[in-house]
C-alpha cells in the first residue's frame, strides 16, 4: 500500500504529530509527510498525491479535510485513495460523527480497527463539502472570534461566539426548499448537512443525519421562533423543540445569509445536492448512531455561571475580534 499524510502546518494539536505518525505505524509504515499551510495548498497535494496513493491520511481540522476532498479526482471511472482523518482542528465535527475520538493520538491508535466506508459529500454550486453547511447566524458567530480565540478556547470557541453575536443578533430573508418541501420568511440561521449532523465542535444539531444515506438534512431557525430565546437558549447549551426539519436529496436557497462550508467561508450556495458514496474513509466498525444524545443538546458544558466568566476573562485578554454588522 503506498500512503502519505497532509498535515496542516496550523493545527493546535501540530505538537502531537510525531506521536500520531508513530501510531500509525504498525499498520501504514512510515508516512512521508507533506505540511500544508496555505489556503488550497491541501487541495493541491490532495490532487497530486492521488496520481500515485492507495491510502491519503490526513491530519487538521474540518476545514483541511474539506480542502483534500476538493482536491479529489472523484467520478465514475477514477477511484480516489482511502482517506483516513485525525482530528488536529477546533471543531473535528467528521471524525465525531466516524465515531473516531477527538483526540490525534486516540484516533491513530483506533485506526488499527478503522476499515473502508463509502460516504456522501454534498455538491454545491459545484464546490463540495463534506460535513455541511452553517449559513446565517452560526457563521455570523463564528466570523466574530479572532484565529487566537479559537486555538485557545477549542471547540468551545463556538459557543462563545454565539453567546457573544446573540447581544445582538441579524437576522436575514431565507427561502429553503427541499424535494418541494418549502419554508420561507425572516430567519436567523438555516444549517444543511448531508452527512454528519455535529457541528462547532460537538453540538449535535443534526442527530438523525447519517454519513452515508444518500439524504441531506435541514435545520431552519426562524426569527420570529428563536430570537427573544437566543441569548438564554445558547447558554444553556439547547435548541428550542419544534424548529422546521427537512430531508431530501437536493436543497434550493435563496438568502445573502453569511455562509461556511465545513467552517470555511463561502459564498452561499444556491443549490446543493447529494454526491452519494463517492469517497472512501476509515471508520470504526461500529456505527456511532447509538451514541448521539438527543436532538436538543447543543454543548457539552451546562455551567452556565463559569462559562460566561470565561468569555469575560477571555474577552478581557484580546481573543474576542470585533466585526462590523452583517
Amino acid at each position: 500500500m503506498v500512503a502519505a499524510c497532509v498535515a496542516h502546518t496550523g493545527s493546535g494539536a501540530w505538537q502531537a504529530l510525531p506521536e500520531v505518525l508513530a501510531a500509525l505505524r504498525p499498520r501504514f509504515g512510515r508516512l512521508p509527510l507533506y505540511p500544508a499551510g496555505e489556503p488550497g495548498e491541501a487541495r493541491a497535494l490532495a490532487s497530486m498525491l492521488a496520481q500515485e496513493c492507495d491510502l491519503l491520511v490526513v491530519f487538521g481540522g474540518d476545514g483541511t479535510v474539506h480542502e483534500v476532498v476538493n482536491g479529489l479526482p472523484l467520478g465514475p471511472d477514477r477511484e480516489a485513495p482511502v482517506v483516513a482523518v485525525l482530528p488536529g482542528g477546533t471543531g473535528n465535527d467528521l471524525v465525531r460523527g466516524l465515531g473516531l475520538p477527538p483526540d490525534p493520538v486516540a484516533a491513530a491508535r483506533v485506526m488499527a480497527d478503522c476499515r473502508p466506508r463509502r460516504l456522501d459529500l454534498l455538491d454545491c454550486d459545484g464546490r463540495r463539502a463534506v460535513n455541511g453547511i452553517n449559513a446565517g447566524f452560526a457563521a455570523a458567530a463564528t466570523e466574530r472570534l479572532s484565529r487566537k480565540a479559537k486555538r485557545s478556547l477549542g471547540p468551545l470557541a463556538y459557543v462563545v461566539g454565539g453567546v457573544i453575536a446573540a447581544v445582538d443578533p441579524p437576522t436575514w430573508q431565507a427561502r429553503v426548499e427541499v424535494d418541494s418541501e418549502l419554508v420561507e420568511g425572516e430567519a436567523l440561521a438555516v444549517v444543511v448537512v448531508g452527512n454528519g449532523g455535529s457541528f462547532g465542535g460537538g453540538r449535535w444539531l443534526l442527530p438523525e443525519a447519517d454519513l452515508s444515506d444518500g439524504m441531506l438534512d435541514v435545520l431552519v431557525v426562524p426569527a420570529a421562533a428563536f430570537k427573544a430565546r437566543l441569548g438564554r437558549a445558547l447558554t444553556r447549551n439547547r435548541l428550542p423543540p419544534g424548529l422546521p426539519r427537512l430531508r431530501g436529496q437536493s436543497a434550493t436557497l435563496a438568502t445573502d445569509m453569511p455562509c461556511r462550508l465545513d467552517g470555511e467561508p463561502a459564498p452561499t450556495p444556491s443549490s446543493v445536492s447529494v454526491l452519494a458514496a463517492v469517497w472512501q474513509v476509515l471508520a470504526p466498525p461500529a456505527a456511532p448512531d447509538a451514541k448521539r444524545p438527543s436532538p436538543h443538546p447543543v454543548s457539552v458544558n451546562e455551567n452556565s455561571g463559569p462559562f460566561f466568566r470565561l468569555i469575560l476573562a477571555r474577552a478581557a485578554q484580546g481573543l474576542y475580534r470585533r466585526s462590523p454588522a452583517c
